[in-house]
């Protein structure tokens, strides 16, 4: 999976070309930026990809988000002179690259040369994570629960080229960026962590390096950022499920951590394809790890996680039942069979899915059964639970207000 694009896309609004002034004021950044978007659209009318009405849809859909991300990233008043934190991302509206539906992301600019300072308190969330990065590429993280805190749970992390007393995560010259990971478990208690950041080196910023400034040559840089993201992002996550359903098809491909594209060092990914007919389901079976997180949820085509607060297309370790011989079963379908761990697709017949397992003792590797719908029941347990229509309908009320919470301004 080629990612080189990513650095050049996100930033190049400071990488300058000799004609850049020049192909604003003239209108050809422009003309060039419209070519870029006409040009994404050709990933979603590509022969090896789902041509349904409900997949074009989506897919046209996910370029107007991808649009959104690669806007954002290019306009952000977070620069690494003068970071911020921001919002949280809201992964709930605009997703991509198969996003955990338990997490809650937020990241700022920095360099890799310079010295953070990043304070605040713990909460009570599941997962804690602070990741430098240059580019997709993972040069490091550090986790919650490595960091020293005090009594109420307040921290400082610095984060920088030079040791420091305390908590420290080094950066090399080429970080650009630190990402903020948090995951919820416990849905209706977990509390997210307060987040601040500050710069403590470096002096005053070069003259003239004003990121928000619209001088014609960043405004060239910044469209060109866009075009670059949007094309990039909608070929590479294509490609990555054309090829898993060729050879990874109601399978799983086996689990490794993925720094390369971005993953936290002790996140161990296992991803897998499901291709179902309209009267068929997937049962996956899995001994879980002795993991401190652990999940599953499937996505559509692109690379979207499916909506997981209005539906129930994913479960966490703490959320998922337990068969009496210790065993995970999950039932992926595109109906309500009724048992706990239905993983709905929302009608979508093919698409990813995704175990994470996080700081765990191994990643083991799932069981995949196609089976006729109707014929769900006789393939699990006769103790599997049944779930009525209102009790269902109680687990998505829950769902829905956590996400309220989670992503709430």
């Amino acid at each position: 999976m080629s990612l080189d694009w990513w650095t050049e896309s996100t930033g190049n609004a400071r990488v300058p070309r000799e004609t850049d002034e020049a192909d604003v004021i003239s209108g050809q950044a422009w003309t060039d930026f419209a070519e870029a978007v006409r040009r994404a659209g050709d990933e979603i009318l590509r022969g090896d990809v789902p041509g349904s009405p409900l997949d074009r849809a989506t897919g046209f859909r996910h370029l107007l988000i991808l649009m959104h991300i690669a806007i954002d990233q290019q306009l952000d008043r977070s620069d690494p002179w003068y970071p911020s934190l921001g919002q949280i991302s809201r992964t709930d509206l605009y997703k991509w690259g198969l996003d955990c539906p338990d997490a809650a992301y937020r990241g700022s600019a920095i360099k890799g040369d310079l010295t953070y300072r990043v304070w605040g308190n713990l909460g009570t969330v599941h997962y804690l994570s602070f990741q430098v990065n240059e580019g997709m590429r993972n040069h490091g993280n550090i986790r919650g629960d490595q960091l020293q805190t005090g009594p109420d749970g307040s921290f400082e992390l610095w984060i920088g080229p030079d040791r420091h007393e305390g908590n420290w995560l080094r950066t090399p010259p080429t970080a650009g960026q630190l990402i903020i990971r948090q995951f919820f478990y416990d849905w209706d208690t977990e509390q997210a962590a307060t987040l601040h950041i500050e710069r403590v080196s470096g002096g005053d910023p070069p003259a003239g390096d004003d990121a928000t400034f619209p001088n014609p040559a960043r405004v060239a840089r910044q469209l060109r950022g866009v075009g670059t993201f949007l094309n990039g992002m909608a070929k590479v996550w294509n490609d990555a499920e054309v090829e898993g359903q060729k050879t990874s098809r109601n399978a799983f491909q086996p689990a490794t951590a993925k720094p390369e594209t971005g993953g936290a060092e002790e996140n161990i990914n296992g991803w897998g394809h499901f291709d179902l007919g309209p009267d068929e389901a997937l049962i996956v079976e899995v001994e879980p790890a002795r993991a401190h997180y652990w999940s599953l949820h499937v996505g559509n085509f692109w690379w979207e996680s499916l909506d997981y607060a209005t539906r129930q297309t994913s479960l966490n370790g703490r959320q998922a039942v337990l068969d009496d011989d210790g065993l995970f079963r999950a039932v992926i379908a595109h109906a309500d069979p009724g048992v706990p761990n239905w993983l709905d697709t929302m009608g979508h017949l093919v698409g990813p899915m995704l175990f994470r397992w996080v700081i765990s003792d191994s990643s083991p590797e799932p069981v995949c059964t196609v089976v006729p719908f109707d014929d769900v029941r006789r393939h699990l347990p006769a103790s599997t639970p049944v779930v009525t229509p209102a009790e269902r309908a109680a687990t998505i009320a829950r769902r829905r207000a956590h996400v309220l919470r989670r992503f709430a301004c």
